[in-house]
């Protein structure tokens, strides 16, 4: 039972924690932080009639836009003239809007079944519940920061079996050479943002099991 308690604890916890912060992380701030941190001012967008330099807060508004409808707050996709991004890289970001429909569905299921298993372990006494919250943290977070010390030496790859996993169709294979979605959500826009969506949980993770720790000690 305390397997099974324990194991439902640590991926309620895990969506939870992760869709909350992927989504307080996809935000135009987070963005410009990035670019600025990557020396990143100018953008070059390949459009029909030839190449268009655009500025870096133009390209946080690009983003703002895409961010919005991707994580629901807006109802369609933005439209920019010219037009600068293809129709496969609609179609990508129309799926890419699914995911995050289904994951915000599941971060209420997982704080059900969080308070669920808390209520149940609390029912057989306090220390077997802050026990439940401390051991589930802690495995929780290991096991982000595990794939995080992966994404350090294999992030293409990861990445790559991510994107596999969600859109099994294929259609986010696009050209850097010519891919404007790509120009302006290059490599260090999902290395830093996994970062700090990773660095982020494992912090909530060790405060939440240092909590649940100290409960401990004081026999609450």
């Amino acid at each position: 039972m305390r397997t099974i308690a324990l194991t439902l604890f640590v991926a309620s916890f895990a969506v939870a924690g992760l869709v909350v912060l992927a989504l307080a992380w996809s935000g135009a701030a987070p963005y410009r932080d990035l670019a600025r941190a990557n020396r990143v001012d100018r953008y070059v967008f390949v459009l029909p009639a030839g190449r268009q330099e655009t500025d870096l807060e133009t390209a946080v508004a690009m983003h703002g836009q895409w961010s919005g409808y991707v994580t629901g707050g807006a109802s369609e996709p933005p439209q920019f003239v010219p037009p600068i991004f293809t129709d496969d890289e609609y179609r990508h970001m129309a799926d890419v809007r699914r995911v995050f429909e289904v994951a915000r569905f599941l971060v209420p299921v997982s704080l059900v079944v969080l308070i669920l298993r808390l209520q149940r372990a609390r029912a057989v006494g306090s220390p077997v519940m802050w026990r439940l919250a401390r051991d589930g943290s802690l495995i929780a977070g290991a096991l982000v920061a595990l794939v995080g010390v992966v994404a350090l030496v294999a992030f293409e790859p990861l990445f790559l079996a991510f994107h596999y996993l969600f859109f099994p169709q294929g259609n986010f294979l696009f050209d850097p050479a010519t891919s404007n979605l790509i120009r302006l959500y290059p490599d260090w826009y999902w290395e830093g943002i996994s970062l700090r969506v990773g660095l982020s949980f494992l912090g909530l993770a060790l405060v939440l099991a240092a909590v649940a720790h100290l409960r401990l000690r004081g026999g609450r």
